[in-house]
């Protein structure tokens, strides 16, 4: 993985995805790599997003730095996490988070059903559906984590924009999309691609961040989802407009869950003298099974007519 080069960042003006509004208010900005990033909220529709956003070019060098995926790794000085405090590493909360999600989507499909994961990074949850007996394959955007992934599993894990056609031709009985919402720049060119390849009667499951929701409001700047690579914030009512717009119902919507180490959840209070001292006590790794208030778990189906 690359060392993160703040000189490859730039932005573009952009106008709401959902609506394509361009009436606006300042909902909230954030100092990130020395660089200014502002979040606007719609007006029409209620949809928040980054603007000026990053642009694609600046993403994918994001999605390849160490800094994205081992902030532990990264030595940087400043103390914003990017993303992960150390992805590769925590497998084993990755693993606990799998088998949690299984119970939810295994009452619903029949043996081998076709399943497509978007966002899969190293394929964990891929791997989770294939030992269920399902046929599973990955779609992620960063060529650094999938390129390692192949190095080290076979499992069909494919490098692609879910922003442009996906470069597969097959339709899936369920598309599952954790962690990732948020990061795409164009969230309806996605929803129309999961509309084109989701079968008629097929899932879609997924979780966001509400920013209606008590506990965001509390949380304030310190809410996960303020991160460079964070193009949306989304409530229920604007997902409910999306999955409407592309004829998706919302079966199931509930508080959503998680496992964390402690070091992650306390890397968002910003303290490195936190992590370190965690570090030198060896509970860096000690795992946290939390609900998360901030957001959602959800079921959509695709309708049939």
């Amino acid at each position: 993985m690359r060392p993160l080069n703040q000189n490859f960042l730039k932005f573009n003006d952009v106008y709401c995805d959902l609506c394509g509004s361009n009436e606006t208010l300042l909902w909230h900005s954030v100092y990130f790599l020395e660089k200014k990033f502002q979040y606007v909220l719609c007006l029409n529709c209620g949809l928040i997003y980054q603007n000026p956003s990053l642009d694609k070019e600046s993403l994918f060098h994001i999605y390849d730095t160490i800094e994205y995926w081992n902030h532990k790794e990264s030595g940087r000085k400043d103390s914003y996490m990017l993303n992960y405090f150390s992805y590769l590493s925590e497998k084993n909360q990755r693993e606990a988070m799998n088998k949690i999600r299984l119970r939810w989507i295994r009452p619903l499909l029949q043996d081998k059903a076709q399943i497509l994961d978007l966002g899969c990074s190293d394929g964990s949850l891929v791997e989770a559906l294939c030992n269920e007996g399902f046929r599973a394959i990955g779609m992620d955007i960063s060529s650094t984590i999938i390129t390692q992934a192949k190095k080290e599993s076979p499992l069909e894990l494919i490098e692609a924009d879910f922003e442009n056609e996906w470069p597969i031709q097959r339709s899936f009985d369920a598309i599952t999309c954790y962690a990732s919402l948020s990061n795409f720049s164009r969230p309806s060119r996605v929803f129309q691609q999961i509309q084109h390849h989701l079968k008629p009667g097929g899932y879609f499951f997924f979780n966001f961040g509400d920013y209606t929701r008590l506990a965001s409001k509390i949380l304030g700047s310190r809410i996960y989802l303020l991160r460079p690579t964070c193009s949306h914030i989304y409530s229920e009512k604007v997902i409910q407009k999306y999955c409407e717009k592309f004829g998706l119902r919302v079966l199931e919507l509930k508080t959503d869950f998680q496992v964390i180490s402690l070091a992650r959840a306390l890397g968002f209070l910003r303290i490195p003298k936190i992590l370190k001292a965690l570090e030198l006590l060896g509970a860096e790794k000690l795992n946290l099974r939390m609900t998360v208030p901030t957001g959602y778990r959800v079921c959509a189906i695709r309708e049939t007519a």
